[in-house]
């Protein structure tokens, strides 16, 4: 059997098993993180193989099983529309880690609302620096902290690859974080917590990496970098690609 088949099969199962379990009338929110703990771990065991354009396995799978038990009405006789997308919290907070991973900032904006969409702009910078240094999220797990007015605060856990770690057989770089609250279906507080300093990046990659550039292509700092950032412009993304790939072969020679 096939990769793509064998996905195919995958995916029609656990949605299978997330309506059914919804359609139970004790569904509670134990069994949901069961089933997407399963889901996670399928997803993990492909995380490191199976990233297509930059969207990430572990997420996507994640999702998928979520998105299902979105779908399912909150009891067997309930009635009127279908929710067309997540409303569990930890689904959708698993989206907009799939979302940011794979770059979709029009995706990745439709799932905010009150801050985080007031922020949306330095959010937008953000992801787009994290797309210049070629920085991929792999999603361990998305699990629900707490409830208050403000609404459900989640925690993503992810590793890193980033800056060609993958081809020069660094990292991944885990203990980072997305803090996210979750209210009515969107996601209203949104941080990121990427250990540079302290998981090896920053040592390993981040810091060799600028030396590099700055000694061979000393013209182009200024266009690539603002202070310690990736600089969120077309321009930017399009040397760090080049220079990344550069790099690559100059320390796999």
């Amino acid at each position: 059997m096939n990769t793509p088949e064998l996905e195919r099969r995958v995916v029609v199962a656990l949605k299978q098993h997330a309506e059914a379990a919804m359609s139970r009338t004790h569904t509670d929110q134990a069994k949901l993180e069961l089933v997407l703990a399963n889901a996670e771990r399928v997803s993990r065991r492909r995380r490191l193989t199976w990233v297509a354009g930059g969207a990430v396995a572990g997420a996507a799978a994640a999702f998928i099983v979520a998105w299902a038990m979105g779908l399912a009405p909150g009891s067997p006789d309930a009635t009127g529309p279908v929710s067309t997308g997540p409303t569990v919290p930890a689904a959708v907070a698993a989206e907009y880690v799939d979302a940011y991973a794979s770059y979709d900032r029009p995706r990745l904006k439709s799932l905010l609302d009150g801050p985080a969409l007031a922020s949306w702009s330095s959010l937008s910078q953000s992801n787009r620096g994290d797309e210049a240094i070629e920085f991929r999220v792999l999603l361990d797990r998305c699990t629900t902290l707490d409830d208050s007015s403000a609404g459900t605060r989640v925690s993503c856990s992810f590793d890193v690859h980033a800056l060609g770690s993958e081809q020069l057989d660094l990292g991944p770089f885990s203990n980072n974080r997305f803090l996210l609250t979750v209210r009515d279906g969107k996601v209203v507080e949104a941080a990121m917590d990427f250990a540079y300093g302290t998981n090896g990046f920053a040592g390993q990659l981040w810091e060799p990496f600028v030396a590099w550039a700055t000694e061979h292509y000393p013209q182009d700092i200024p266009t690539m970098l603002d202070g310690n950032v990736a600089r969120p412009t077309d321009k930017s993304v399009e040397l760090w690609h080049q220079h990344i790939a550069d790099y690559v072969a100059a320390k796999s020679s």
